[in-house]
């Protein structure tokens, strides 16, 4: 009766299953329909029961026995889209732990995640990674600046999306801000032994600091046209100081070299607004005042009016 009211469930409740006559047909042996009917009914109830991964398991081993079990691969399609569904929600509430520094929760978080489905090969890795984390630090110990840039750091190294580059700037520049914090050390030398390639790629000299090594190598870059470039250190150095003036004036520039009139402005208006009584960038300033945002449809007339800006000299 059990199964049969579970059958009646996913015949009638469950969008796409058809019922299928193969489990009731007589030319199957007794025993392998006393099987097929206890598959399907711990099928159904791990299914009820929001147990995905294991209703699927149970529809396999059915479709191992007889091939032509309609319903068995239907419900096999059903249960797989039910368990991206709650896979998807799992993720958001694993990463919102870790984006908060709760490292020892969103551990237990990710490793309940590989047991509901246990085909997802991101799951154990990013479970792996996350082991090496917590080995260090299991709780983001304070709101200090050195610890939202390790914990932006964590962020991007347990990630689907990770950015290990960036990691290794911030666990290095934290380390910088707060020498005596002997965890960050930790986290780059743990950084390091993931991905080698991080340290021997890196072109910054001992005793240089993070920050002050990509503006150098931007400026580098701006004096030998690879603006773009340029831009990518420069933002990258803002991802870390995001108030660095110089960051900002030389990212300015580059733009200013693109042409690209509108970000150049808005990189030097950023800077103003820190330092406001600096003269240089008043100059730059003063060098875009009749240029148009690129945004703006720009029609003959005014074409003809504007003026070339002076080159900004690049500090």
């Amino acid at each position: 009766m059990k199964t049969n009211i579970l059958l009646l469930i996913a015949f009638f409740l469950i969008p796409g299953i058809i019922p299928t006559c193969s489990l009731a047909a007589d030319t199957k042996p007794d025993t392998e329909n006393q099987q097929l009917t206890q598959a399907y009914d711990n099928a159904f109830e791990n299914y009820l029961a929001g147990n995905y991964q294991k209703a699927i398991d149970f529809w396999n081993q059915i479709l191992r026995q007889d091939p032509t079990q309609v319903t068995a691969k239907n419900m096999i399609q059903e249960a797989r889209l039910k368990l991206s569904g709650s896979a998807t929600k799992q993720k958001g509430k694993f990463y919102a732990l870790v984006a908060r520094g709760k490292y020892r929760e969103a551990l237990l978080k990710i490793e309940e995640m590989s047991a509901i489905d246990t085909a997802n090969p991101l799951f154990p890795k990013l479970a792996d990674r996350l082991k090496k984390v917590t080995a260090i630090v299991d709780l983001k110990p304070s709101n200090s600046k050195p610890w939202d840039l390790a914990a932006q750091g964590i962020f991007n190294f347990v990630n689907e999306e990770e950015n290990l580059p960036f990691s290794y700037d911030a666990f290095r520049y934290a380390a910088e801000l707060d020498p005596a914090e002997t965890r960050f050390a930790k986290l780059v030398a743990m950084l390091e032994e993931e991905a080698p390639s991080l340290k021997l790629n890196d072109t910054k000299p001992a005793g240089t600091g993070v920050l002050e090594h990509k503006k150098k190598l931007a400026l580098d870059y701006i004096y030998d046209s690879k603006y773009y470039l340029a831009i990518r250190e420069l933002e990258s150095a803002l991802k870390l100081e995001p108030k660095d003036i110089t960051a900002l004036k030389r990212l300015g520039s580059a733009y200013l070299q693109l042409k690209d009139y509108a970000r150049a402005r808005e990189a030097w208006e950023k800077a103003l607004k820190l330092a406001p009584r600096d003269e240089q960038l008043k100059e730059y300033m003063s060098a875009l005042k009749d240029i148009p945002d690129n945004k703006r449809p720009k029609n003959k007339t005014a074409k003809k009016r504007q003026k070339r800006p002076r080159k900004a000299r690049t500090t």
